[in-house]
């Protein structure tokens, strides 16, 4: 029963999904973040489905990309996104790690993390519209939602914190430590090794790619922020999904798919 509450949890705090009410106690909050990548199963499943629909009907690469830009910020709400903003406006200060953090809890937006955002956004669906057709597509996309919470769930679990209360810091207090990191990373496994086998090529680059970003998100946080937080958990998945599209097209161009 605890597990299925932490499930939804992370799906009312990770989506605009419709769930159950749960207290936000450390009992139900214990696995939200071991189920962190079910929430990306979620979020890539609404892709996938976009992806069929569209060239059911015969939708142009245009809207095609359109959607797969656009439907993960309307299944999550654009929550990840905030964070990246958050942190792009931080990093624009080249203040010192204490001002950055105090940046980091300004609710208002700032020039510079609304360029990053129309930037990020842009960037996103111009990397689709190279995508190419079939299912293989569709498959990989949903795994890609997959993966970069796997990563996101692992660093927010594993890297020093940035000492600052906050939202993370409450999922990291509650969280099953051993729970979670075996989850993630059994997931992480199971769907890179499915990428692979979808697009051999496709799927070996989405994997080292990840890993790469991982290592440079432990020195990245700590240098900038003094650690993790929320906001940098979100920026990271949001690298990490542009990241991983890219791998997409990159094993596509080079090999076909």
């Amino acid at each position: 029963m605890r597990m299925l509450k932490s499930l939804a949890l992370a799906i009312s705090c990770f989506t605009r999904l419709p769930v159950p009410k749960m207290d936000w106690d450390s009992d139900n909050m214990r696995f939200m973040l071991a189920w962190f990548p079910f929430v990306g199963l979620i979020v890539g499943a609404f892709v996938a489905l976009w992806w069929f629909i569209a060239e059911a009907l015969g939708f142009g690469m245009v809207l095609k990309a359109a959607g797969v830009a656009l439907v993960p910020l309307a299944v999550t709400g654009g929550f990840h996104l905030d964070g990246f903003a958050d942190v792009i406006d931080a990093l624009a200060s080249n203040a010192e790690p204490d001002r950055k953090r105090e940046i980091l809890k300004d609710s208002h937006i700032g020039a510079f993390a609304a360029m990053g955002v129309a930037a990020y956004v842009l960037a996103y669906f111009a990397i689709a519209t190279e995508l190419p057709t079939g299912w293989r597509v569709a498959a990989l996309l949903a795994c890609l939602h997959v993966m970069s919470r796997c990563g996101s769930a692992f660093a927010s679990t594993l890297f020093f914190g940035n000492g600052t209360s906050g939202m993370l810091t409450s999922f990291r207090d509650s969280a099953d430590v051993r729970m979670t990191v075996a989850a993630v990373v059994v997931v992480f496994v199971v769907f890179g090794i499915c990428a692979i086998v979808i697009g051999p090529l496709c799927g070996a680059l989405m994997v080292l790619c990840e890993a790469v970003l991982l290592v440079w998100l432990n020195w990245f946080a700590q240098r900038n922020f003094g650690g993790m937080s929320g906001d940098v958990a979100g920026f990271f998945l949001q690298t990490c999904e542009l990241v991983l599209l890219a791998c997409i097209v990159i094993g596509a161009k080079v090999v076909g798919l």
